[in-house]
């Protein structure tokens, strides 16, 4: 199973909160069946939430856990119509990981790696901004080995 597809990828969202877009991506990979406890997901989420805030500045968020919630390993990617706060920053763009608990090895590590390392690049968060469709971003997404 493919890590993204163009059913993980939500364009102009509506969201209003932090805990608005992670139970949007809960729900995304629950409705994608890629958890088998969206529940526990959720909770590892915030539990990874609360060592230390996934925005990493420049419009960016990247919810992501380890979680035996997870069926299989995946990457959703979000892009709102409005900025949302989200703890000292401003989001317009979340990436949320969920990677299963067991067996992952260094898996979520070279996902966020691979992400970090793209998401530098304001050329290429400016395509992903502007992106007509989720064709678009999973190409652009797929050019830089995330997907």
């Amino acid at each position: 199973m493919e890590l993204i597809n163009e059913n993980l990828i939500l364009l102009d969202m509506n969201l209003q909160s932090k805990d608005d877009i992670i139970s949007c991506i809960a729900d995304t990979l629950e409705n994608n069946q890629r958890l088998c406890d969206k529940q526990q997901y959720i909770r590892d989420v915030y539990t990874r939430e609360d060592e230390i805030s996934t925005a990493m500045g420049s419009s960016i968020a990247i919810p992501h856990a380890l979680s035996l919630g997870v069926k299989h390993t995946s990457l959703v990617f979000l892009r709102l119509q409005n900025p949302v706060q989200w703890d000292d920053d401003q989001v317009q763009m979340v990436f949320g990981i969920a990677v299963r608990k067991e067996n992952s090895g260094n898996e979520h590590l070279r996902i966020l790696s691979n992400l970090a390392r793209k998401l530098m690049n304001t050329g290429f968060t400016n395509e992903l901004l502007q992106a007509v469709n989720q064709s678009c971003c999973l190409n652009l997404l797929k050019e830089c080995s995330i997907g």
